[in-house]
């Protein structure tokens, strides 16, 4: 077996992605859009903050932050949760619907109103139990929807525990949201529907709020976003007002990928694949000999040796990439 998923007791940035099964092209169009919604449910109903998403047609990545105090919420709210994931719906483990479990709550048999807490509690504030959520959920309706059966993923997600310094938590973002523009699905992160970014800039107040959120010296998300696209895109990447402008170019695009990477800072920091998967942790070497990531990682068996083995400078930060301490899940591309 693999090493135990690093986990942080405190709140925390994870970058998670899974894959779908033999690599099969199972979200496509349509299916990609009941992803997204079951993204944001599953979110919604976990108590974790998505910042931003990208739903590829055979794997998906996600960034969310994580605070196991989510647990800690009273019935008003366990209610508004569990209706958030279930809709009018009855759970089949509880066999309640929102209304149900309400009046369960506030009933006279506490034993089983207080098992019920219990047992939701335990789902929230966790990025194990919110990936089990959203996974199963949207299995769920796929095998609903198309008669089939049997698990879609090929296997247990892979995460990236990184440090919740808005400069950092703004590079995997970016990251996540170019992945169609690394696989030549978009010319433009924004011209592609499933991901946070083209939801944020679409209305998505939630995504445009966390995006927004890494840039904290701008009080206008507007300004904010601007921000995110210049880091996602690099120098020239503002349009100019015939709306032209922006582009990646392609060719520069393929130099990037084949050089592996070893450009300027704001070349790597947005076309290097690998330095942002294949780690356990990713932060800066204070975080991850000092701080919080020290204390997650310091909880494997056999931790990584060597804490900063690849940095990237440029922009606001230097980032560090923790590599697993022996093999581990090959993240896609």
């Amino acid at each position: 077996m693999g090493e135990r998923r690093i986990k942080s007791e405190q709140k925390c940035v994870y970058h998670v992605y899974t894959r779908i099964v033999h690599k099969r092209h199972l979200l496509a169009d349509v299916q990609r859009e009941v992803w997204v919604a079951a993204l944001h449910r599953a979110a919604r109903f976990s108590g974790v903050e998505v910042i931003t998403y990208c739903a590829m047609e055979t794997h998906a990545h996600i960034l969310v932050r994580v605070d196991p105090a989510a647990r800690e919420c009273g019935d008003a709210e366990l209610v508004a949760r569990y209706a958030a994931l279930y809709g009018r719906a009855r759970a089949a483990w509880s066999r309640l619907n929102a209304r149900e479990l309400a009046e369960v709550l506030a009933g006279a048999d506490q034993s089983r109103a207080q098992d019920l807490r219990e047992r939701l509690w335990r789902r929230m504030g966790d990025i194990s139990e919110f990936m089990r959520t959203l996974k199963q959920r949207y299995t769920k309706w796929f095998n609903h929807t198309y008669e089939t059966a049997g698990t879609l993923w090929a296997e247990r997600f892979g995460s990236v525990l990184v440090e919740n310094d808005p400069s950092i938590v703004a590079l995997v973002a970016a990251y996540i949201d170019l992945n169609p523009v690394r696989a030549g699905l978009a010319d433009l992160p924004e011209n592609y529907r499933w991901c946070g970014y083209a939801e944020a800039l679409a209305g998505g107040e939630a995504l445009r709020d966390a995006l927004a959120g890494c840039f904290p010296g701008e009080s206008d998300p507007r300004q904010a976003l601007a921000r995110y696209r210049l880091l996602m895109l690099g120098k020239g990447a503002a349009r100019k007002r015939d709306g032209s402008g922006g582009r990646i170019d392609p060719q520069a695009l393929a130099t990037a990928i084949e050089a592996g990477g070893e450009l300027e800072a704001h070349e790597l920091l947005r076309l290097r694949v690998r330095f942002m998967t294949r780690g356990r942790a990713l932060g800066s070497n204070r975080w991850m000999t000092e701080g919080a990531g020290a204390a997650a990682l310091g909880t494997l068996r056999k931790p990584p040796g060597a804490v900063p083995v690849e940095a990237v400078s440029g922009f606001d930060v230097t980032v560090a990439n923790a590599r697993h301490a022996r093999g581990g899940f090959e993240p896609p591309g």
